[in-house]
């Protein structure tokens, strides 16, 4: 890879400290995000670089930025930052304390649990911390569809937003934006479907146009439910993926990306421990 290729996709997660704000659009101070969100994990020191870096540069050559809390953007504005962290922050951050307990117990488990949460806030959550995961505002269709409802409790989720979920016992956070992928991995003709992907401890997300993808559980079967609805959530211990899937380029993937790479990130803590089961 030429040097400046590299420079092209160095690691670019803020704006300006006065700019748009991804999700309301207005031109304000903006804030940090964590993604994920304090609280729900314990936020220390990563290395991390961009996703594109850590599929296309050796080892030996990459180049790491430290944070020393987590990943974060500064993409967002005060007033829509604490709406998240005051609507939505606290299920998700419960969600991901209590199956993160449950994982790291000495219990002898069933292959499926089951976890109470609210769904609704739930996938608000998820959505909003995935918005604010892009260092540019472009004009990609889920992007407006989530502003229009992401704070609107009378709006419903469009049927094109689709949020799966499973096991990620791993130490790695993972945030991807905007990427395509083969609808079945290993059918190169067969389609493809639009993803963005967001894994940490204990559970990742991947948000796709598909209304199915590699027989993962489905968030979004939830997506008429309401505020104040408690369920409980199906969670299969048993089908536990790599953790770099689904994003691995192998014999059975690729991946395509635009714009939205450059703030797609890998990151990893820096004691480098990967598996937490």
């Amino acid at each position: 890879m030429k040097k400046e290729d590299t420079q092209l996709y160095s690691t670019k997660f803020k704006r300006g400290k006065v700019s748009q704000c991804n999700i309301c659009k207005k031109r304000k101070h903006l804030s940090w995000d964590h993604v994920p969100p304090k609280g729900g994990i314990y936020l220390s020191a990563v290395e991390q670089e961009t996703v594109f870096s850590h599929m296309t540069v050796t080892k030996v050559n990459r180049k790491y930025s430290i944070s020393q809390n987590g990943v974060k953007y500064r993409t967002i504005c005060k007033e829509c930052n604490e709406k998240i962290g005051r609507k939505f922050d606290p299920v998700l951050n419960g969600f991901a304390r209590g199956v993160g307990n449950i994982l790291k117990s000495d219990l002898i488990l069933p292959s499926t649990i089951y976890y109470k949460t609210k769904p609704y806030l739930l996938i608000r959550a998820i959505l909003a911390h995935l918005l604010a995961a892009k260092a540019d505002i472009d004009k990609v269709t889920t992007d407006e569809q989530i502003r229009n409802f992401i704070f609107d409790e009378n709006a419903s989720i469009p049927e094109e937003i689709n949020i799966f979920y499973w096991v990620h016992p791993y130490t790695n956070t993972v945030i991807i934006r905007d990427i395509a992928m083969p609808a079945v991995r290993g059918k190169f003709g067969g389609g493809v479907g639009f993803f963005s992907i967001f894994k940490y401890f204990p559970i990742a997300y991947l948000l796709t146009n598909l209304k199915r993808y590699e027989g993962l559980s489905e968030l979004t079967f939830y997506r008429n439910s309401k505020p104040q609805d408690i369920i409980d959530i199906p969670i299969n211990l048993k089908d536990i993926r790599g953790s770099e899937w689904p994003e691995i380029v192998d014999d059975e993937n690729m991946v395509a990306g635009g714009q939205s790479i450059k703030s797609s990130v890998f990151a990893t803590p820096k004691n480098k421990k990967t598996d937490l089961r």
